[in-house]
């Protein structure tokens, strides 16, 4: 085992030694940024949002016997920073140092002092797999650190501070500032990024202005450690607000509404909410693999996100599941279910970004989420919905069911939790010379309920569907031992 950092002095030792000329570096955070060596595995880490740039890594597991509470503080297997990049740790690997005959294919893992282990989407514990030959580089990205769910990575500021959404595709992004005073915080090309920071999911580069440099008007320039560089951008006064900025490769410098902007980690499936379901949303997936994300019902609502005029529930794939192909239900946390998306056994593509509509009819995809009214069966926007009631009517003819109670499911459940509302508390009325047992339920036009009559002791006969097609609306049922049906000879007659 060595560290990065002796290997890269004995390199420029000799260099200087010979006269030999440095090789170009490739500025990208996905490009091999230390040189590989024969006899070495090259380990380069693409490190999560938010890593401190002073922070300490360690790698561990099978391999050199550690564990993430084992791993910190032990020097000979602490990664280096690149120096040409701010996201990037790397280390070699010796397979002579490896404990007990294991490899990097028994697994392993990484460990940031600050922050924690690293972690997935759903906060567990991460450990790669890897078959790497010596001489080898090997890119790993790891998505997440502990601290990400605990809150324990808000960073503090002193004074003003300028976020980036950095899509310049520099590899030293670097801040030069003139106006009220030249050369604030340093000469051409000016101040490096002073490290990486999470807002609402997406990841920023911030720069601290320093807390006396409150109220200056300067003029900012962005450029790649000085060698191409963005327009001018300002002048803009420094004041308690941190200023949002979005650079890109085609040379532009916005300013960066944070308003609503989420980040995601992969792709995502977004909900328009025409049921009115809200946060019990769920998701079921089945396909390549069955309970993707979760067994039944599947996985809760990630969190909400505004489109143009509307209001989106949305779910964080990962990207780890691209290219999977699953199908798709959503359901009142497994309550009421609609029909599977694609349908007729069709699978879909995790990849690009996929809209859906829920409502009464079913599930359908949404072309331009910033106008779902287009595709949709009604405007969730459009007026409320329009209040309705289901009267029941039941005809008990049963023979050996007792102490009969009816349980309705759907929409909500309209008669409370299982077994539901007993007979005996319920109106009794005659219509054609039979006796009906009375309830009601109320909600709005368009609801469904699946009432299943029980006799409140493990015994239920199927259940029976009722929609609220209208304002008022009746059903006229019969009980038997066998189940329940409609009681034609009363419902014709009402018809009438």
């Amino acid at each position: 085992m060595r560290t990065i950092y002796k290997i890269v002095l004995c390199t420029l030792s000799l260099c200087t030694f010979f006269g030999c000329k440095p090789k170009d570096l490739v500025f990208d955070h996905e490009a091999t940024q230390f040189e590989p060596m024969a006899n070495a595995i090259l380990i380069e880490l693409i490190a999560p949002v938010g890593t401190a740039v002073d922070d300490e890594i360690y790698i561990f597991g099978a391999f050199n016997g550690l564990d993430e509470n084992t791993a910190v503080g032990a020097i000979e297997w602490q990664m280096e920073k690149a120096p040409a990049s701010d996201k990037k740790w790397g280390i070699y690997l010796f397979p002579s140092d490896f404990k007990e005959g294991k490899t990097l294919a028994d697994g392993f893992s990484f460990v940031s002092k600050k922050a924690g282990g690293e972690r997935d989407i759903k906060g567990k514990p991460v450990t790669h797999t890897l078959t790497a030959s010596v001489g080898s580089v090997n890119n790993v990205w790891a998505d997440r650190w502990a601290s990400y769910f605990s809150g324990d990575d808000k960073i503090l500021h002193n004074g003003p501070v300028v976020y980036v959404l950095d899509e310049s595709g520099f590899g030293k992004l670097t801040l030069y500032m003139y106006g009220d005073v030249n050369d604030l915080n340093g000469a051409w090309p000016g101040m490096s990024i002073t490290g990486y920071e999470t807002v609402n999911g997406i990841e920023l580069a911030y720069f601290d202005i320093g807390e006396g440099n409150e109220g200056l008007n300067e003029t900012l320039i962005f450029s790649d450690n000085g060698s191409d560089q963005l327009g001018d951008f300002g002048p803009v006064t420094f004041g308690s607000e941190p200023l949002y900025l979005h650079i890109t490769a085609e040379g532009k410098v916005e300013e960066l509404n944070m308003d609503g902007v989420v980040g995601h980690d992969g792709p995502v499936v977004y909900v328009l909410d025409g049921k009115d379901w809200g946060m019990n949303t769920t998701l079921y997936m089945w396909g390549d693999v069955n309970d993707l994300n979760g067994g039944w019902p599947g996985m809760s609502v990630t969190g909400t996100e505004t489109i143009g005029e509307y209001t989106y529930l949305y779910f964080d794939l990962g990207e780890a599941n691209v290219g999977l192909k699953e199908s798709l239900i959503l359901s009142n946390n497994g309550a009421t279910q609609l029909g599977d998306f694609p349908g007729n056994d069709n699978l879909w593509t995790i990849g690009e970004d996929l809209y859906l509509y829920m409502g009464a009819d079913g599930v359908v995809q949404i072309t331009d989420p910033e106008h779902p009214g287009d595709v949709v069966w009604f405007d969730p926007k459009a007026a409320p919905k329009e209040e309705a009631v289901i009267d029941v009517f039941f005809h008990n003819a049963a023979d050996t069911m007792s102490s009969l109670h009816v349980y309705a499911w759907g929409n909500a459940e309209a008669f409370g939790a299982w077994p539901g509302k007993s007979f005996a508390g319920m109106d009794t009325t005659a219509i054609l010379g039979l006796e009906l047992i009375h309830t009601r339920i109320t909600g709005f036009v368009g609801d469904t309920y699946h009432l299943i009559v029980n006799n409140g002791n493990g015994t239920q006969l199927d259940d029976y569907t009722v929609i609220a097609e209208e304002t008022e609306n009746e059903y006229y049922l019969k009980i038997t031992d066998e189940g329940v049906s409609e009681l034609s000879v009363v419902a014709k007659s009402r018809r009438k």
